[in-house]
């Protein structure tokens, strides 16, 4: 009935087993390796588990690599990073039952207030997400462009201009601890590396959906902010904020320019 995927980057190996322990062993479960080598050796895995390796080729693509190879109803994603109850899928499943069409089930992240049971939403983070596999049979995947950030919002834009339902559940709620679960040895490169490309890929998805007046009109203003601070921090000869802005404004330009992500960790 419903196939999990996680994406595994480097992963925290401690995060990753609570999930599974969570989940149980009654599910199919896809691990995509996009750090290449990832030693699953101390991970207690069921039966029903598969393993694919790739190379860093991003979140959303990561996904595509396991939804691809999904052959039940649903599928669900779960980043390493979210925190949920050990009931928290059966609720879930529950809830999409009770739906007569949808295309993408989301749990609250807390951000979203409402006594509704179900809210349609197309702007709502994607740390957990539920697929209606029928839907992707006309449709695409993840756009694979995206490395890091918005990937899920562009899905969800998508499904809308094609009338397709995306419900955002305000009752079951989650925790997204964003950016805890990557273990490298040098934080401030991963640090830098999701600024450049939350920049990008804020300023490609308006401009692929929006157009490009629109996506300058919403961006412009941090480009000023970003510049301004990117002043403050060099005159204060404070190294990591500099980079940290450098990186920002250096990956909206490089989106503004239309040239397609490149920064990658080496």
């Amino acid at each position: 009935m419903i196939t999990i995927i996680i994406v595994v980057y480097h992963s925290n190996k401690m995060k990753l087993q609570t999930i599974l322990n969570k989940l149980g062993t009654k599910y199919k479960i896809i691990l995509v390796d996009n750090s290449t080598n990832y030693n699953f050796k101390d991970i207690k895995l069921t039966k029903k588990t598969k393993i694919i390796r790739s190379t860093n080729i991003g979140n959303g693509a990561g996904i595509n690599l396991g939804l691809n190879k999904v052959n039940t109803k649903f599928a669900i994603y779960f980043d390493i990073d979210t925190i949920f109850n050990k009931n928290f899928l059966e609720k879930l499943l529950k809830i999409a039952k009770n739906i007569k069409d949808f295309a993408v089930l989301l749990p609250n992240n807390g951000k979203l207030k409402s006594k509704k049971n179900l809210v349609e939403k197309y702007n709502f983070e994607g740390s957990i997400m539920l697929f209606n596999m029928i839907h992707f049979k006309k449709l695409n995947f993840f756009d694979e462009k995206i490395f890091l950030y918005y990937e899920e919002i562009d899905l969800f834009l998508r499904f809308k201009k094609n009338k397709k339902k995306v419900f955002v559940a305000p009752n079951l709620s989650i925790i997204h601890q964003q950016g805890s679960s990557v273990l490298l040895k040098n934080k401030n490169e991963l640090i830098f590396l999701r600024s450049w490309h939350y920049m990008w890929s804020m300023f490609y998805v308006y401009n692929k959906n929006y157009g490009y007046l629109f996506a300058l009109k919403k961006c412009y203003i941090y480009l000023i902010k970003d510049l301004i601070m990117l002043c403050i921090f060099f005159l204060k000869l404070d190294k990591f904020n500099f980079l940290k802005r450098f990186n920002r404004i250096s990956g909206l330009i490089i989106s503004m320019l239309n040239i397609r992500s490149f920064k990658r960790i080496k």
